[in-house]
């Protein structure tokens, strides 16, 4: 794995035919923070990202609900993806996966009881998205995660028995998603087929998550993908940023690029 800006060059030459540009939100143009609802988008993120749906083709995936990551982003006449990919959305297109239609009342179900058991838990967080739904536990006291785990476990268990629902991890979070063959990776790969039938765009994703490694292994033989982390880790991305900073300063170099043809 290799730092994106100390390879800019060959970074530039690939997506000199142009980019279909994929993003992760929290982590990725946000900052991870204790609560969800504090991701919010800065004025100057926000610039950069209108400036570069100007000049690319642009999707947001994230693992929100997809009304959470449109309001969030805000911006018209781009793709987005939420749940996971479970429901996406953009110019000329729309799928709802039909198995996560099936889900939703199971998810509402198990939203109930993980609320009731998990209360006195000071720091949990229970959050259902429709299609998936997810047991934020960041807040959450080190000595409490054993006994929250036992009773995530224990309601969950069930459901994933009976085959209804699996179970993801994420950064601090698990995810309850509809038990089927889809995620990230998949949906990115649809919305490539879509968007870009002939493939004559570079496919760009950028993701700082466990669920974002679907998505580099999607386009691990075409495509720049870029993890945000401090570091080179193991990973399927090809580059790495830093932090969200190097991520505005990606922006910064994809807008200068275009600006100078």
């Amino acid at each position: 794995m290799k730092y994106l800006f100390s390879c800019w060059g060959e970074v530039e030459q690939a997506l000199a035919p142009g980019a279909l540009l994929l993003l992760d939100y929290d982590g990725t143009l946000t900052p991870i923070v204790e609560r969800p609802e504090l991701a919010i988008l800065s004025p100057d993120m926000k610039e950069l990202l209108k400036l570069v749906s100007q000049h690319y083709t642009l999707g947001i995936i994230s693992g929100r609900s997809l009304a959470g990551v449109k309001r969030l982003v805000g911006l018209e006449g781009i793709y987005y993806a939420g749940n996971h990919g479970f429901e996406i959305i953009g110019p000329g297109i729309e799928l709802v996966k039909p198995e996560a239609e099936y889900a939703r009342p199971t998810l509402v179900k198990l939203c109930e009881k993980l609320q009731g058991k998990l209360g006195d838990i000071d720091g949990v967080i229970v959050e259902n998205k429709g299609a998936t739904a997810s047991v934020h536990y960041r807040l959450v006291a080190e000595e409490k995660f054993e006994r929250l785990q036992n009773i995530f476990e224990e309601i969950v268990r069930p459901h994933i028995d009976s085959g209804v629902v699996r179970v993801t991890h994420g950064k601090k979070v698990f995810e309850i998603r509809p038990n089927v063959e889809w995620d990230k990776g998949k949906a990115v790969r649809w919305i490539c087929g879509v968007v870009d039938p002939k493939g004559e765009l570079a496919p760009v994703y950028v993701g700082d998550d466990q669920t974002d490694e679907d998505a580099f292994l999607a386009l691990k033989e075409k495509g720049v993908t870029v993890l945000v982390s401090e570091g080179p880790i193991e990973s399927y991305a090809k580059y790495f940023v830093k932090n969200v900073g190097d991520v505005k300063t990606f922006f910064e170099k994809l807008i200068n690029m275009r600006a100078q043809r």
